[in-house]
Parts: structure tokens; sequence; C-alpha cells
């Protein structure tokens, strides 16, 4: 009896002292695959050919704040169209990117825009510093992976996550891992050695493969600039033409270069 209950003793002061620390213990099946991870994205992001969703954004330039209403519509190969709403539902700015050409209408100016589909032009709407087919990656279920020579896995302890390390010639990228579903929580990626992005992702919308992260929060240091999605209702892989990717300039509207 002695012995239990000096067994019971050891097992709380070691709980205890876990705790103390902060550390959280590797999972039972820990594994430092890069190649599962990966996969883990991989999966997801197959599973997610098409996305529509309503959106409250907020975007925080140094100590301004702007908050906006958003109509998304997502296919693969980076086609993306967005639309920003009135207070009264109207879509007072609209972009749509077919893959290759990014298109521009601000209802409000008259002015309607045509250039290339790169990130500088997304910019010009939602300041994310990624291009119409890295953030059409990232909200149907995929991350945009950089192209990268290696690979490591770590165990972060202070926050008990799986962290996937991918170096290139002149990027790098983290991704952090919950370790029950292998659902993404944070990625980061630098260029140069400095700070590109930030990007955390929460509240995902189930466990299994067709899932969105319902919260996403875009942080760009070096802009003092942090962007978050709210997720408000979405479709997973609804009916999108091709004409949602595309728009027209109305009658009498000059088009301007990006």
């Amino acid at each position: 009896m002695e012995t239990n209950q000096n067994r019971l003793v050891f097992l709380l002061f070691t709980v205890a002292l876990s705790v103390g620390c902060g550390g959280v213990p590797k999972p039972a099946d820990y594994s430092d695959s890069a190649e599962r991870l990966l996969k883990s994205i991989e999966s997801r992001g197959a599973q997610l050919q098409s996305l529509s969703a309503e959106l409250n954004v907020e975007i925080w330039k140094k100590d301004e704040r702007i908050r906006l209403k958003q109509m998304m519509a997502i296919s693969k190969n980076g086609r993306l169209r967005i639309e920003v709403l009135s207070p009264f539902g109207n879509p007072i700015t609209t972009l749509a990117s077919d893959g290759s050409r990014l298109m521009i209408f601000d209802a409000k100016k008259g002015r309607f825009f045509l250039g290339a589909s790169t990130a500088e032009a997304l910019g010009r709407l939602l300041p994310v510093s990624m291009s119409p087919e890295e953030l059409s990656a990232l909200l149907t279920g995929s991350i945009p992976i950089i192209l990268h020579q290696a690979s490591s896995v770590r165990w972060r302890e202070d926050v008990g996550r799986y962290q996937l390390q991918l170096t290139a010639k002149d990027r790098q990228q983290e991704i952090e891992f919950e370790p029950n579903h292998l659902r993404v929580t944070k990625f980061t990626t630098w260029v140069n050695g400095q700070l590109l992005y930030r990007v955390d992702l929460g509240k995902y919308s189930g466990t299994g493969d067709q899932i969105v992260p319902l919260k996403i929060r875009f942080e760009v240091p070096k802009r003092e600039l942090s962007v978050e999605l709210d997720v408000v209702d979405f479709s997973i892989n609804p009916a999108l033409t091709d004409t949602v990717f595309t728009l027209r300039p109305p009658r009498g509207i000059v088009v301007e270069a990006l």
C-alpha cells in the first residue's frame, strides 16, 4: 500500500513539475518525418477544390483600424474573387483573378484596373504580401509551401506543437501543427533573412480533410500591418463558373494598367 502511495506521489510530482516548467511532452505517436506533415497539408488541399465565404475583415495599419465585410469565392490555380461590401451590402470594390490576370473595379471612383496577377496587385485591395494563388491555396485548406532544398522537424514543448522547418536558397519557412489532427496553427516566411509575414490560423470548422480555418490573422511587421479575417459563413466545393473570376469594365469606363 505504501509503495503505491509513493508511486502516486511521484507521479503527481512529475506532472506538477512538467506543468510548472511549462513543457508539453511529445505525443505518443511522435514522428520527426517532414514527409508526414507535408502530406497532411497536401491531403487537405486536395479535398477542397473551391470555396465561397462571407468574411469580416479588420485591418490595422500602425494605429489606424479599418473594418470591412467581404464576399469571397476561391478556386484552384489562383482563381479568386473578392467583393468589399458597403454597410447596405452593395459591392464597393471588386477584385477578380482568373489565375493570370487581375481585374479590379472601384465602383465608388468609377475606375477599372487590369494587370498581372501578383502579390503587389492584390495588395491594392487586401495587403497580405501574398499572390492571389498563394491566398487562394491558403483559404482552400492548403498552405503555400515554398520550394525548398532542406527540411527538418522538431517538437516545441512551450506550445505543444510540431514545427516543420523548410529552407531554400533565399527563403525559409516554419509551419506549426497541432499534434492530434495535424491542423496548421501558424506559419512564418522569411526572405533573405527578413520576416515577410506571419499567419496564425484557428477555430477550424472540423478535424477531417474538408475543413477551413474560421479565424486567420496575417502580420507584416515591416509594414506595421495586421489583417484579421473572421469567416462568418462558407460553402465547401461549390460549383463556380469561369465568369465568377472575370470582370468586364462598365460601358464608358477606361481600363487602366495596374
